[in-house]
C-alpha cells in the first residue's frame, strides 16, 4: 500500500507528487496518456517542437520559483510588448521602455493609442507590482473590460488595438469577461519578470517535475475507471492502494464523477503550425491582430523565440485562434494564409502549414477565480481529495498551487 495514489499527471498532481515526496510519503502516480504533463505538451514533428496550443511560461509565478530549476529548464525569453498588425496593413510596436530601451521609440509611435494612455500602462504596471497577490485576488470580481474602461481608464483605441486582442489570447474569450483578479495577477506576473519557454519545448517544465519523482512513481498508459474506498481500479484490470487518493485530473476528467460540483466550464482554441523558409517577424515578440473581425489572434515566430522549436536553417511559425472555427484543413488554411496576406504580403505563399488542431479543453472559465482555498474544499471523502486550475485559476501557477495546497492537506490530517 502507498501512502498516496495520484490520479493524473498534470503539472498540479506531478506538483502534490513532489511535494508528498519531500515530506518521505510514498506515492504512486497514474496518468491515461502516454506521457506527464497534462495540458502542457510538447510534440515533435520533422524536426520541430510543436506545444499543445500557443503556451508561455511567466517566471515570475511564485509558485515555479519555489519548485522549478530555471537554469535547466534553458528558458528564452519574448521581449516585453507586441507587434501590432493593424488595419492598414502596417505594423506598429508597443512595449515596455523601462525594461527594454529598444521599444522607447516604436511605443511612442505605434497607433495603439495616445501618449497618455501609454503612460498610463507604465503606471499601471507600478500600481499593480505594489500589490500582493492577496490583495489581488481579494478584489471585488468584475469583468476585465469593465475594469479597464471605468477603473483604469484606458480609452477604446488603446483596449481593442492592445488589450483586447493581447488578453483574448491569453484568457481564450474575446468579450473579456474575465475575472479582473485574472487580469490583475497576469499583469503583475510579466511585469515583475520574463515571459518564456523553454528551449526544448513547454513540455520540459512536466518533464523536470516528474524527473524529482523516484523511478518507479509514475506509471503512464495507466486509465483509471473507478474509485472504491481506499482502491483505484485500472482499466487494464489492475488494482492500487493507498491511505491517500489525490484526483488530480482536469475538470472534465474523472473528478467530475465525485465532485460533480466541480466548476466544469471551460474556453477552447484552435491552433496551427506552419513553416516558412524566411521569418515573417524577426524579434522574439508576439503579434497581434487587431482588426475588429479577425480570426486569427496572434502569430509568433518561434523560433526566433527558441531556437530548438525548429532545425536549423527553418522557422516555426505559431498561429493562434480564439476559440473553435467549424472549419479545417486546407480550407482553414487559406482563410487564415488570406487574412495573413494583410501585413505579411506574398511569403505568406511560402509557408506550408505542419500541424493543426483543436484543443476543447483550453482553460477553465475564469469569471470567477481564486487564489487559496480551505481544505475542507480539497476533501471529497474520508480517502479521496482533489486538486487542479479549475479549483483557483487557469495559470500554470494555479495548477501548481492547488497542487501545493492538497499536498500539504494530506499531510496534515494523515
Amino acid at each position: 500500500m502507498k501512502d498516496v495514489i495520484i490520479i493524473g499527471g498534470g503539472l498540479s498532481g506531478l506538483t502534490a507528487a513532489n511535494y508528498l515526496h519531500r515530506q518521505g510519503l510514498s506515492i504512486q502516480l497514474l496518468e491515461a496518456s502516454d506521457r506527464v504533463g497534462g495540458r502542457v505538451k510538447t510534440e515533435e514533428k520533422n524536426g520541430f517542437l510543436l506545444d499543445r496550443g500557443f503556451q508561455v511560461f511567466a517566471t515570475a509565478y511564485p509558485e515555479a520559483r519555489a519548485l522549478l530549476d530555471y537554469e535547466k529548464l534553458d528558458l528564452r525569453s519574448f521581449r516585453p510588448g507586441a507587434v501590432l498588425l493593424q488595419e492598414d496593413g502596417s505594423r506598429g510596436r508597443i512595449g515596455d521602455p523601462l525594461r527594454d530601451w529598444s521599444s522607447f521609440i516604436p511605443t511612442l509611435m505605434s497607433k495603439a493609442g495616445s501618449w497618455s494612455s501609454k503612460l498610463k500602462i507604465l503606471g499601471l504596471s507600478r500600481r499593480l507590482q505594489r500589490r500582493s497577490l492577496l490583495e489581488i485576488f481579494s478584489a471585488k470580481e468584475q469583468p476585465t473590460m469593465e475594469v479597464l474602461q471605468q477603473e483604469y481608464g484606458f480609452g477604446q483605441e488603446m483596449i481593442s488595438r492592445f488589450f483586447q486582442p493581447f488578453y483574448s489570447g491569453i484568457f481564450l474569450e474575446k468579450e473579456l469577461k474575465t475575472s479582473r483578479r485574472m487580469f490583475d495577477f497576469v499583469f503583475k506576473m510579466f511585469a515583475e519578470g520574463d515571459v518564456a519557454v523553454p528551449n526544448t519545448g513547454m513540455e520540459a517544465i512536466p518533464r523536470q517535475l516528474a524527473a524529482n519523482l523516484p523511478g518507479d512513481a509514475v506509471k503512464t498508459h495507466c486509465r483509471v475507471e473507478r474509485i472504491e474506498g481506499n482502491q483505484v481500479f485500472t482499466a487494464d484490470g489492475a488494482t492500487f492502494e493507498g491511505r491517500a487518493i489525490l484526483l488530480a485530473t482536469e475538470a472534465t476528467g474523472l473528478v467530475r464523477q465525485y465532485a460533480p460540483k466541480t466548476k466544469q466550464a471551460y474556453t477552447s482554441t484552435t491552433h496551427l503550425h506552419f513553416t516558412a523558409p524566411v521569418p515573417p517577424i524577426r524579434l522574439p515578440l508576439i503579434a497581434l491582430n487587431t482588426l475588429p473581425d479577425g480570426l486569427v489572434n496572434s502569430v509568433v515566430v518561434m523560433s526566433q523565440v527558441a531556437e530548438g522549436y525548429a532545425p536549423a536553417g527553418q522557422h516555426l511559425i505559431s498561429v493562434s485562434i480564439v476559440g473553435k472555427t467549424g472549419k479545417s484543413g486546407k480550407v482553414l488554411e487559406e482563410i487564415v494564409k488570406e487574412e495573413l496576406r494583410l501585413w505579411f504580403g506574398a511569403t505568406v505563399s511560402d509557408w506550408q502549414m505542419l500541424d493543426e488542431r483543436v484543443i476543447d479543453y483550453a482553460l477553465p472559465a475564469q469569471q470567477h477565480v481564486r487564489h487559496d482555498l480551505d481544505p475542507a474544499e480539497l476533501r471529497l471523502s474520508e480517502h479521496l481529495y482533489q486538486c487542479g486550475d479549475h479549483l483557483l485559476n487557469g495559470s500554470i501557477n494555479g495548477a501548481m498551487r492547488c497542487g501545493r495546497l492538497a499536498a500539504e492537506t494530506i499531510v496534515a490530517e494523515r
